[in-house]
């Protein structure tokens, strides 16, 4: 049953530091102690403490072993003789202040030893991984620390950490899935908020509560929530859709109840990477539960309680019905100071989403110079004399350097090798768009080139799009007809080679009207000049038809011997005069011999 936390709050506060396993002296006067432990935030502790002998300038606390930064440290609060455990971490930051009245203090800031995660961005690739899989091993990556994650269902083919801190990652990570990272005393609890257990503390105004503001917003409440992402393999949207998730019971307007004031018929999540329906869904139960702990969000100041737990239910009590029943913890801070302890509660949450803060990503151009955000223009100045040697082309970009001599460029390719690739360079004064190497304005890489109403290009847009071609400024071509599947090769004195499956041919045809076709015909040779046949070893002829040789002038056949023979028949004559004649012995023989 739920207790007021004023229960067994009689009797003196009890404070207790212990450093390194051990209670500091009690001659050390402590002035304050504050707590703070929130959701998806590392637990931290601020102590002040007298210290410092202005007579003697020295400062005998600072100068001890207790409160030096990597010692451990644990607070220990209650009232009489009964105390327990509110904050376990170590000492990160040490200093001293003294007010203007040489009123001296130090200041000690404590985390929990999770904060180790937090420290650096990092890389790490993660193949065949569910989601609990991954932030168990980012966890387990830090000794001291310990873990209880919820199982996650989508397993991701590769999920890649680039650059960034493992506490960002996993925050990330969980949040996809609707999970919050809970921290307390070294021990990381990674689970969907849980709203069915009983509360363990019951506040009431009039009674026990000190301080209270809380706000009820319809703008988060949303009737449905659709996640979408591209799928490239069927080349089709995919899509999950969630309704409202049953979160706490407060107050007497539901999710539902409230998510009809904006009439938002859907709320879309989008992504163009291609996710799983699963990984979907499990994405839009996370929006939906950042929508239901937004529904009423607020704080209350009590007297101090240990029992006040992050991720578990308070009662409340006494605030009218649409405040009043259990609220979802999601920070507790405690305050003891000058004999009294308060501790003040956050309920609810804000339905940002962690990766929008600014602090996330690395900083553009790595945080050198200012980065430059998106692609920008260029116009080509130069192609030679890149001073580093690096086949750099220099560019002028109008808008950022109009009167500097340009930047050399990278130029990108869409096969470049070791002495081998393809070799297309933009012409001076072409349009050239822009990116940036870590979004640094120093290392430009050209991308490609623009055509634009001045620089036109060779061939008009049309709604077939059938023709794909290369030109060059010379006029050389490369065309290709998709509609009619044929291939052309042009010079600009007409020089033609087309391969064509409309027409079944291939033709090589030369400025000089010299032809070679390729058809269902067979083989044409055409030219309006001389054709010669030459070769160093043997010319052989074959057919299975007949073969003809004519001609409007004279036929000559020449040889070291010249041999016609015939398996049937053989005819040599002519119309006006026929010859056979040798400068040695003449043979003319057969089974007859007939001559006239």
């Amino acid at each position: 049953m739920a207790e007021s936390p004023l229960s067994n709050s009689d009797g003196v506060i009890k404070l207790t530091i212990s450093s390194n396993g051990s209670e500091i002296d009690e001659a050390i006067q402590l002035v304050s102690v504050s707590v703070t432990k929130t959701i998806n935030k590392i637990p931290y502790a601020k102590i002040v403490l007298l210290d410092g002998d202005m007579p003697q300038q020295d400062f005998p606390v600072s100068n001890g072993d207790e409160f030096k930064p990597g010692s451990e440290v644990e607070i220990k609060a209650g009232y009489g003789d009964s105390e327990e455990s509110i904050f376990k971490g170590v000492v990160v930051k040490h200093g001293i202040k003294i007010s203007g009245d040489n009123y001296s203090r130090l200041v000690i800031e404590c985390r929990d030893p999770a904060v180790a995660m937090c420290v650096g961005r990092k890389n790490a690739n993660y193949i065949d991984a569910k989601d609990s899989d991954v932030i168990a091993t980012l966890i387990a990556n830090y000794s001291g620390l310990s873990s209880d994650v919820e199982a996650t269902t989508t397993q991701y083919k590769e999920l890649v950490q680039y650059y960034c801190s493992d506490w960002d990652f996993m925050l990330s990570r969980a949040e996809a899935n609707g999970l919050l990272v809970c921290c307390e005393d070294g021990k990381l609890t990674v689970k969907a908020p849980q709203t069915d257990a009983a509360a363990q503390l019951k506040v009431s105004y009039g009674q026990d509560l000190m301080e209270f503001h809380a706000d009820l917003d319809a703008r988060s409440q949303l009737s449905q929530v659709s996640g979408f992402s591209w799928d490239p393999k069927d080349q089709a949207i995919v899509q999950e859709q969630v309704k409202p998730q049953s979160l706490n019971a407060q107050g007497d307007l539901t999710a539902a109840d409230l998510a009809k004031v904006l009439n938002l018929s859907d709320f879309r999540l989008q992504t163009a990477a291609p996710l799983e329906k699963s990984a979907l869904k499990d994405w839009a139960t996370g929006q939906q539960i950042k929508a239901g702990l937004a529904r009423i969000r607020g704080r209350m100041k009590f007297q101090g309680s240990a029992k006040a737990k992050l991720g578990e239910l308070i009662e409340l009590e006494g605030v009218g019905n649409r405040f009043n029943g259990n609220v979802f913890v999601s920070s507790v801070n405690h305050d003891i100071a000058n004999g009294n302890w308060v501790t003040a509660v956050e309920f609810g949450m804000a339905p940002d989403w962690f990766a929008e803060q600014r602090d996330l990503v690395a900083p553009p151009a790595a945080g050198l110079l200012p980065g430059v955000e998106g692609l920008q223009i260029g116009v080509v100045k130069k192609l030679d004399a890149d001073p580093d040697g690096q086949h750099k082309v220099q560019v002028s970009l109008p808008l950022l350097q109009a009167e500097s001599e340009g930047v050399w460029a990278r130029l990108a390719n869409f096969y470049a090798s070791n002495s081998f690739g393809a070799f297309f360079i933009p012409e001076i004064g072409d349009e050239v768009v822009l990116g940036y190497l870590n979004n640094d304005p120093s290392n430009p890489v050209i991308l490609g080139s623009l055509y634009s109403s001045k620089l036109p290009p060779p061939y008009d847009l049309s709604a077939d799009n059938f023709t794909k071609a290369l030109v060059t400024k010379s006029e050389l071509k490369v065309e290709f007809d998709d509609d009619k599947k044929v291939v052309t090769i042009l010079t600009p004195a007409g020089n033609t080679i087309v391969i064509s499956d409309d027409e079944k041919s291939i033709l090589l045809q030369d400025q000089n009207s010299n032809k070679v076709e390729l058809s269902e015909s067979g083989i044409v040779l055409d030219s309006p000049k001389d054709i010669s046949i030459t070769a160093k070893g043997k010319i052989s002829l074959d057919a299975t038809g007949e073969i003809g040789v004519s001609s409007k002038a004279d036929v000559s056949v020449k040889g070291m011997n010249v041999n016609n023979t015939a398996d049937v028949g053989f005819t040599a004559k002519g119309s006006a005069s026929a010859e056979i004649s040798a400068s040695g012995q003449t043979t003319v023989k057969g089974a007859m011999v007939m001559i006239n």
